[in-house]
């Protein structure tokens, strides 16, 4: 079970741990403890770390691939806090986005921009204009940004914040454009689902195709085709050690497409064929399709 822990100040605590690819580069991740820990058991963890005052804790628990029990959380926030022994420290959240994050971070990502606004209001606009600055983005709405360089690298904390930022803003969804305008031949967008949702049925209308490329998570996107074929369905998820799954898929624009959330989180790459306006996309009910 990962401990989710904000002070006053709006700090998370963390723990240096060994990348498990054996690079000499630390990930930062949250402190892990049992399961079943007890409040008087964490206020004792808390202690033995230079914490007290814990407020009242909230347990959650997140699913971030298919084939994996769900991961748990433990979230709390703290006053009156020390100077933590290593290698656990605390880490304001405009450092935060600079590192190598874990998964236990990166998936609780809106969980965290959540705690840490409800601390101190107004921190959630603040740390997104920094965060818009440092990674050089163009914020067009709270959930669609264009990247501003020709050359675009793409980290974990770049896609959790950003959706988690969206979150804060009321919005389900997030998409990175690495594109630089929807005139452009090759539109390719970082698509984050931040929370489950179902989007459609939707297509573009022409003869060209849509493709999703998954780093995080899974779908399932359904094809309505229609008539004697109907519906057919593909899961699509990132699997390390099922090397064989699909995690990518290229499907015809003109077919209506449903896509839904599988997991608690999403992340993928949408790539199709410009120049391109929202306006091209058609949607429809379900019991329209025939």
């Amino acid at each position: 079970m990962f401990v989710l822990t904000t002070d006053q100040f709006g700090r998370i605590l963390i723990e240096n741990v060994a990348a498990r690819s054996g690079s000499s580069e630390n990930l930062v991740a949250l402190p892990n403890i049992e399961k079943n820990f007890l409040q008087a058991e964490l206020e004792n963890w808390m202690k033995s770390h230079s914490i007290s005052q814990v407020s009242e804790t909230i347990r959650f628990s997140l699913l971030t691939t298919t084939d994996q029990p769900k991961t748990e959380y433990i979230s709390c926030s703290v006053e009156n806090v020390g100077t933590p022994k290593s290698p656990f420290e605390w880490v304001s959240v405009e450092n935060l986005w600079q590192k190598n994050i874990d998964d236990s971070i990166a998936s609780a990502m809106n969980q965290i921009i959540g705690q840490v606004e409800k601390i101190n209001p107004g921190s959630l606009e603040k740390l997104e204009q920094l965060f818009v600055k440092d990674f050089d983005l163009n914020k067009v709405n709270p959930r669609v940004f264009f990247a501003k360089s020709e050359t675009v690298e793409v980290t974990e904390a770049l896609i959790s914040f950003l959706g988690a930022f969206s979150v804060g803003n009321g919005q389900q969804t997030a998409r990175l454009c690495m594109h630089h305008s929807q005139s452009q031949v090759i539109q390719e967008m970082l698509m984050i689902h931040a929370v489950p949702i179902s989007t459609g049925p939707l297509r573009q209308n022409n003869n060209s195709s849509v493709s999703y490329h998954m780093m995080r998570g899974a779908l399932e996107i359904t094809l309505h085709h229609g008539g004697t074929v109907g519906n057919i369905v593909h899961h699509v998820e990132r699997r390390a050690d099922q090397p064989s799954s699909p995690s990518s898929i290229r499907v015809p624009a003109r077919v209506f497409r449903t896509i839904r959330t599988v997991t608690d989180s999403a992340v993928f790459i949408e790539v199709q064929s410009g120049p391109f306006s929202d306006s091209d996309t058609e949607w429809c009910a379900i019991e329209d399709i025939r």
